[in-house]
């Protein structure tokens, strides 16, 4: 199976979602207070509440934002990457969600996943699955995708509509992508010491591929 790498930088125009002040919420609610997050970490998002600052944008190729509960990307052109930044910024993290794929072409063909150390144009590193049971680390810098890992099958990976679990660590320079628990790809650059998080799909396939985010968190390495 070939992967291709082209990529369309206009689909990436940042769209600040407007937080809504605390004055606006019922005095008092806790049932309108996020759970504080876990022992350890540094931010989490369950993506309930639409005003926490992900992109939001419908673009030429695709769209990103809030659908009841989840974060979802939609690629609905061959080959273009999209993807929607958290709009914050870290150094050394592990990020992990939950990615569930809801639609794609005939055959699966697409990516999805994680993106570290975002550059505000696309450019970082993109730890990513497959529907069809694939798995890769790139690191996209200047309009071109460098594999640090080439795409390899793995019978770990969930394959079609089907929920997988990502652990994406950017700590210095080791990449590591666990997938449902297990240890899938480790590869070594140092071209991007921090920069935004972003969760990304790109389709294959003439068809569009959907994916829902759930449940991320961001930790500090060990």
């Amino acid at each position: 199976m070939s992967k291709q790498t082209r990529r369309m930088f206009s689909v990436f125009i940042p769209v600040m979602v407007m937080v809504l002040a605390c004055t606006c919420l019922p005095s008092g609610n806790e049932a309108d207070t996020p759970p504080p997050p876990p022992p350890g970490a540094i931010f989490q998002d369950d993506f309930g509440d639409e005003g926490s600052g992900w992109e939001v944008g419908d673009y030429d190729t695709g769209s990103v934002g809030y659908k009841n509960g989840v974060y979802f990307v939609t690629s609905e052109e061959l080959e273009m990457v999209m993807w929607g930044v958290a709009n914050r910024s870290f150094d050394n993290i592990v990020v992990e969600v939950d990615a569930t794929q809801i639609s794609a072409g005939e055959t699966d063909d697409n990516a999805y996943g994680v993106v570290c150390r975002e550059q505000g144009n696309g450019d970082g590193y993109y730890l990513r699955v497959s529907g069809d049971g694939y798995y890769s680390i790139a690191k996209a810098e200047g309009e071109e995708f460098e594999a640090l890992v080439e795409w390899a099958e793995s019978d770990v990976i969930r394959q079609g509509d089907a929920t997988n679990h990502i652990r994406a660590i950017c700590d210095g320079s080791t990449l590591t992508l666990f997938v449902n628990g297990q240890r899938l790809a480790t590869a070594e650059d140092s071209t991007f010491a921090s920069g935004d998080i972003a969760l990304t799909a790109t389709t294959y396939e003439e068809d569009p591929s959907e994916v829902h985010f759930d449940d991320l968190v961001v930790n500090k390495p060990r």
